[in-house]
């Protein structure tokens, strides 16, 4: 739990919260008395105190010192303010580009944090497809044999109920027959499926990491 001194002051918090709520971003904590980081899926990273939400993005609040931080919460945000910039004062240009190239090296930023997510989402769908190949390999016994003796014990016992006992070992052999049918179905079967739907849900933790997905 984000201790609430962290969050920004409202209406940013609640803004915050939202992203969160909707997995499109999420805390990363950074050690005692450290502002944790608001971290977002689109490639953009902030600390979480001074998270300013306006216009439907996020960029520091005023006046902060952005370090290894970008400036907007994603791409489409960082070009937005480019593009303004690029117009409004294109003298910058020539002047002080240092505008210039640290949007741009926010965007490369944002890109290649994108890339690390879709190669970390690429593991995940190889390794589903490997849990899917699996499942799709389960094989167990023939249980329509276990309906087949269960059936021949129903009739022997209707039609010679007087035989029982000299046939005994015959009705435990059908008995037990239909027992490893059984047996074969929980351990091929049953607990291979729970297994790897197990490992399936392993594999989603994993890649949700600390991201809230509802």
């Amino acid at each position: 739990m984000i201790d609430n001194r962290w969050f920004p002051p409202s209406p940013h918090k609640e803004a915050v919260l939202e992203f969160l709520k909707k997995g499109r971003a999420h805390i990363e904590e950074r050690g005692h008395n450290i502002p944790p980081l608001l971290v977002f899926e689109d490639g953009g990273v902030m600390e979480l105190p001074v998270a300013r939400f306006k216009d439907g993005n996020f960029s520091p609040a005023q006046g902060i010192t952005v370090t290894r931080q970008t400036n907007y919460s994603d791409v489409c945000g960082t070009i937005d303010e480019l593009k303004k910039l690029l117009k409004e004062r294109p003298e910058m240009a020539q002047e002080n580009p240092a505008r210039f190239f640290e949007l741009i090296d926010d965007l490369c930023y944002m890109l290649s944090r994108m890339q690390v997510r879709q190669d970390k989402y690429q593991k995940f769908a190889d390794s589903v497809m490997s849990v899917a190949q699996r499942l799709k390999e389960i094989t167990g016994p023939d249980i329509g044999y276990a309906y087949k003796k269960a059936d021949e014990i129903r009739n022997f016992l209707r039609s010679e109920p007087v035989r029982v006992s000299e046939e005994l070992n015959k009705l435990y052999d059908m008995a037990e027959e239909v027992r490893d049918v059984a047996n074969r179905m929980e351990k091929e079967v049953l607990y291979a499926y729970r297994d790897l739907a197990k490992e399936l849900g392993r594999l989603y933790e994993e890649i949700r990491g600390s991201r809230k997905w509802d």
